[in-house]
């Protein structure tokens, strides 16, 4: 058997060698690269991390750890999900609610949004990337209505002017990507009903703080059918990604650009209940829960769409519901009302019974029930606090 040869570096004469060289300083005294960094370099190269290294990066000192929570970076570092907004009711009076569902301190935000004027008659609408869309009453006793989006980590806002075309009826979705721009969307869904259970999609009204108006689509839609009872998007890549059925009535998403445009279809897995979809870690998510063929097993079943071209789903995760609830029946139908998806990790929010809010670790297969979540009602948004100020939302 022949002898590997040696590749090690040859020792040369006059020269000492360093390979087995140790320091003569004791451990206890040594100071590593990182703390030699100033503060200001340091933020600076954390900045460039995602959130989800961040919050780990909170563990190496305590030094990092005051960094990376001290409001003077909170600009700069990025953000992960602080918890939900969403209504709750209570003496007849619906109002906003947020919910830290990671079990960490309440986020140094204006939650109830009490910077808007007659901030007791808002309706939360849909949120994006630290923005919210709501439907803001201007009077207390009146119906006239305009469309706000706000920053609740500012107290920023803007009052949109009023569409052309879109009324309190049509869905209304936000797109908001500060990657990319700091300039947002407000997507009008124009329904045409004629007497189904779902209304026929008849144009799209999109409004663009860049430009500051709003621009009008409608004949590129052909028997497309918007999902009523399904009000959740996700803007992603600069695309709005919607519930719809197709001319087949095939259940799908529907996708449009920033100018109303039709971008594509795309066929969603099947499953017992509507599907939920969401934007985590930069990808596509579509859940539903799936009944195994030929048996009465029941399971919470993940998808992720790697490429639009190919409009093909990968199964990123599956588990019987038995499992996550602990044997207790659970009508899928009936008791899932809402599904959230962690932007930057493998969670999962979403309402057991009556409205009890549960979160999911889909990596350690366990379940949480979130407390101060009962009685709440949907839209169940996720929230990224974002501390920069937008030249857009100057009021």
């Amino acid at each position: 058997m022949p002898i590997p040869a040696d590749h090690s570096p040859q020792w040369e004469e006059g020269r000492r060698s360093t390979r087995f060289r140790s320091s003569s300083t004791p451990a206890r005294h040594r100071v590593s690269t990182a703390e030699r960094l100033t503060d200001d370099l340091l933020v600076e190269i954390l900045s460039r991390v995602s959130a989800k290294s961040l919050c780990r990066f909170k563990c190496v000192s305590k030094r990092w750890l005051s960094l990376i929570n001290h409001p003077d970076h909170r600009r700069k570092l990025p953000q992960t999900m602080a918890g939900l907004f969403y209504h709750c009711t209570s003496k007849h009076r619906t109002r906003i609610q947020f919910a830290s569902v990671m079990g960490s301190r309440r986020p140094l935000i204006n939650t109830s949004v009490t910077f808007l004027p007659n901030h007791r008659r808002v309706i939360l609408l849909d949120a994006c990337n630290g923005l919210l869309l709501c439907l803001w009453f201007t009077s207390a006793q009146g119906t006239e209505f305009r469309y706000v989006v706000c920053n609740p980590a500012t107290g920023k806002w803007v009052a949109l002017p009023d569409p052309d075309h879109a009324c309190d009826q049509d869905s209304v979705h936000l797109g908001f990507d500060p990657a990319v721009s700091s300039h947002f969307y407000v997507f009008a869904l124009l329904e045409k009903d004629y007497g189904e259970w779902n209304p026929y999609l008849c144009g799209v009204e999109v409004y663009s703080s860049e430009t500051g108006r709003w621009v009008h689509k409608e004949d590129e839609w052909n028997d497309t059918q918007l999902c009523k009872h399904q009000s959740a998007s996700v803007f992603l890549h600069g695309y709005l990604h919607f519930h719809a059925f197709d001319c087949v009535s095939s259940r799908c998403l529907a996708v449009v650009d920033a100018k109303g445009g039709v971008l594509t279809h795309l066929r969603v897995p099947g499953g017992i209940n509507k599907g939920f979809i969401q934007q985590s870690q930069g990808r596509l998510h579509y859940a539903n829960f799936q009944r195994d063929e030929g048996s009465a097993v029941i399971r919470l079943v993940v998808y992720v769409l790697e490429n639009y071209v190919s409009k093909e789903w990968t199964l990123k995760h599956s588990v019987e519901t038995s499992h996550v609830f602990g044997g207790k029946h659970v009508c899928i139908n009936e008791d899932f009302d809402r599904m959230v998806i962690h932007p930057d990790c493998n969670l999962i929010f979403f309402t057991v019974g009556q409205n009890i809010f549960t979160r999911y670790n889909m990596d350690l297969r366990q379940i949480k029930v979130i407390p101060d979540t009962i009685n709440g009602r949907p839209p169940y948004l996720p929230y990224v606090p974002l501390y920069s100020d937008l030249p857009s939302l100057d009021t």
